[in-house]
């Protein structure tokens, strides 16, 4: 386009129009952000920003916002939440001045584009575990007829309430299940004695008949205790100090039905297999002999050795004398056996 002497003052006003409108929206901005002053004013603004700066302990915060929006170029609220940030965790210290580190970590490498405006700070120290102390050696003195005073740990019961919540009852449970431990500590069959709430529990898996009457006594069970089978397991219930101790013997039917196949004639009664072809003998020494009289029920009659006594119901003289054991059979006579053996075509050695 070829300017003529006639249009140059139409683009020069236009022109002058266009910057002027550029010119005021320019200075409308710069009074909206409060960065316009007039004459002068700009260092009347620097001289009070000093003096106020000098009487604030905090100044270390204000020259912080100032280095964030000065030097790196970021906005005022950014910096003031930056500062604040860094202030609220001792990194500015106290006075204007950064706290001393004890164990500066190595500085930063300069920034990268991507890394400006990041905050970098300082890594803590890891203080290095130091080891347990020896825990002192208990020693546990035994008293006779008396639980321990520490007590088993298998004697608590888990997952239960602590021992301040216990009620009477349960302490009482925690008490006898340590007894129990205690006094039987040396039984290979035992597989576990605790307290559980306000009873008792015993398990154990016995190896002969001889293991389960052991526990029969040993829990107090009465002598007409009834006991159950549960699996391959029979169940009994005994009571010490007013709690209750439930017995449960692994095994033990297996047992039962052994010693019942073992015997010519038996007879199971309360927990026991007692075999009428043998001499029994109660607690009190007195030896007692079947001869195959039986009640109505079926129950046997047995009458005392040596005597011309009555006959007595096998139950009664258990609730009366205790339970019975068999006797040993007696060894084979020398002279009977030497007889045997010839007649078999034998020749003794």
């Amino acid at each position: 386009m070829t300017t003529t002497p006639e249009t140059r003052p139409g683009v020069e006003q236009d022109l002058t129009d266009r910057f002027g409108a550029l010119a005021r929206t320019f200075v409308a901005e710069l009074e909206a952000q409060g960065r316009l002053v007039e004459a002068g004013g700009a260092a009347a603004l620097e001289q009070l920003r000093a003096r106020f700066d000098g009487s604030r302990p905090d100044s270390a915060y204000q020259s912080a916002v100032d280095v964030i929006v000065d030097d790196c170029g970021f906005p005022q609220p950014v910096a003031t939440r930056v500062a604040t940030a860094l202030n609220r965790r001792g990194l500015l210290g106290p006075g204007g001045e950064p706290e001393p580190q004890h164990d500066p970590a190595p500085g930063p490498d300069p920034l990268t584009p991507p890394a400006r405006g990041s905050i970098v700070l300082p890594r803590a120290r890891r203080e290095q575990p130091q080891p347990p102390e020896t825990a002192p050696v208990l020693t546990v003195v035994p008293v006779p007829d008396q639980a321990p005073t520490i007590r088993p740990a298998a004697a608590q019961p888990r997952g239960e309430e602590p021992p301040a919540a216990w009620s009477q009852a349960q302490a009482l449970a925690v008490t006898v299940a340590a007894r129990l431990q205690t006094q039987h500590a040396d039984r290979l069959e035992v597989l576990q004695i605790e307290a559980a709430d306000e009873r008792v529990t015993v398990v154990i898996r016995a190896a002969s008949l001889a293991d389960w009457e052991y526990w029969l006594d040993a829990i107090d069970a009465p002598l007409n205790v009834p006991t159950r089978r549960a699996g391959w397991a029979q169940v009994a219930a005994g009571r010490i100090d007013g709690v209750d101790v439930h017995l449960t013997a692994h095994e033990v039917p297996r047992l039962l039905e052994e010693a019942e196949q073992a015997s010519a004639e038996s007879f199971y009664l309360w927990g026991r297999v007692y075999d009428l072809t043998r001499p029994l003998v109660d607690q009190r020494g007195l030896v007692w002999l079947y001869l195959g009289q039986r009640q109505e029920g079926g129950m046997p009659l047995l009458f005392q050795r040596s005597t011309d006594g009555p006959l007595y119901p096998l139950g009664s003289i258990v609730m009366g004398n205790g339970p019975l054991t068999a006797l040993p059979e007696p060894p084979a006579e020398p002279v009977a056996a030497a007889a045997a053996v010839q007649e078999a075509g034998g020749e003794q050695r």
